[in-house]
Parts: structure tokens; sequence; C-alpha cells
């Protein structure tokens, strides 16, 4: 009986050690349980952290194609304008040089017409006049090709011309008329047109018996 009861003893020792191993066991078990669940908490938190990266950074990506497909439009368009403004200004400078092109001809062409006045007038013994403008409101006439003298010629407004009439000294009251002379050849004098604007002035000049001549005075 001794011997049984301390078998039993033994055994009941034992199940109690085994009883405490075992809820030992189950306590690390649920420490470990606890760990691994708040770690998968962590896990789920840092996935849906990632997932919102992932978001934003294709958001932004999507902003950056569509920012970059604007700026290629607003580069087509810059550049279209730019040739759009070349073709203009060849076009511009085109004209520029047929207009320039056409005023040189056009100056040519007075040119040979006055010089073919001059010289016919020359063939025919008429007197040449030349008006040229000299000091604010001032002109000089200068006489050449004719008669050795003429004794009186008339200096004369022509309308539309700007001159709004004529003096020779200061003193005297504009007229629409100014008697002359004598003028020999080669020779000249200075006279006053009351005008505001004396570049291209034109006047008339009548000596008898000839026929009058239009003179311009270009400045």
């Amino acid at each position: 009986m001794i011997v049984l009861s301390v078998i039993a003893a033994v055994v009941a020792m034992c199940a109690v050690a085994i009883a405490l191993w075992q809820a030992r066991e189950a306590k690390n078990a649920q420490a470990a349980a606890k760990i691994a669940q708040e770690a998968a908490a962590r896990a789920q938190e840092e996935a849906q952290a990632a997932r919102k990266a992932v978001e934003q950074a294709t958001a932004s990506a999507l902003q950056a194609k569509t920012a970059a497909e604007e700026g290629k439009k607003a580069a087509q368009k810059a550049e279209e304008a730019v040739g759009k403004a070349a073709e203009a200004a060849t076009a511009s400078r085109m004209l520029a040089d047929e207009a320039q092109l056409t005023a040189q001809q056009a100056t040519v062409q007075i040119n040979e017409i006055t010089e073919l006045l001059a010289a016919d007038r020359s063939r025919k013994g008429m007197p040449t006049f030349a008006i040229t403008p000299g000091a604010p409101d001032e002109f000089r006439l200068s006489y050449f090709g004719g008669p050795a003298v003429i004794e009186q010629l008339t200096v004369s407004v022509v309308p539309g011309s700007r001159v709004l009439g004529l003096s020779q000294y200061d003193d005297e009251p504009p007229v629409e008329h100014l008697a002359v002379g004598p003028l020999y050849n080669g020779s000249a004098i200075t006279f006053r047109a009351a005008t505001g604007q004396r570049a291209s002035a034109v006047f008339q000049v009548r000596a008898e018996p000839w026929e009058p001549v239009v003179v311009r005075a270009d400045q």
C-alpha cells in the first residue's frame, strides 16, 4: 500500500508538472498569437499606406502625362505661330522691297522726264528754273539756260501746294503773285513763302514771252 501511495503521489506530481508545462506553453502561445496579431495589424496598415502611395503615384503620373501632352500641344501651337510670323515677315519684306523698287523706278522716271523737259526747253531757247529750299520758309530761285537776262518774271502760288503767300523781303506782306527781276542767266534770287510745310512746295514761274512752268521745290 505504501508503494502504491508513493507511485500515485509521483504520478500526481508528474501530472501537475505536465499541467504546469502545458499552462506555460499555452501562455507562450497566447503571447506569440498576440505578437502575430499585432504584426498582422501593422502589416495591414503598411499595406494600406503602400496602396495609398501607389494611388498617389498613379494620380501624379496621370497629371504629369496630361501636363506633358498640354506642353506638347502648346509647343506645336508656338511652332505654328512662329512659322506664320516668319511667313508674314517674309511677305512684309517682299512688299517693302517692291515698294522701294517702285519708288526708285518712279524717281528715276521723274528725273528722266525733268531732264527731257529741261533739254527740250534748252533746245527751244526757253529759260529753265530751279527752286531749292533754304532757311525756314525761304527758297532760292535759280535761272539758267536761255536768254542772257530776263527783265521780269512772276512767281505764283499753285493752289493746293501748301503755300499761302510769297514775299521777297521780311517787311512785305505775302501775296499770291510775286514779280521779281531783272534776272541774269546763271544767277539766283531768294524769296520767302508763307507755309507750314515747305517740303515739296510747288510754284508757278512765268517769264514773258515764254509759257509759264511749274517748279517743285523738294526738301
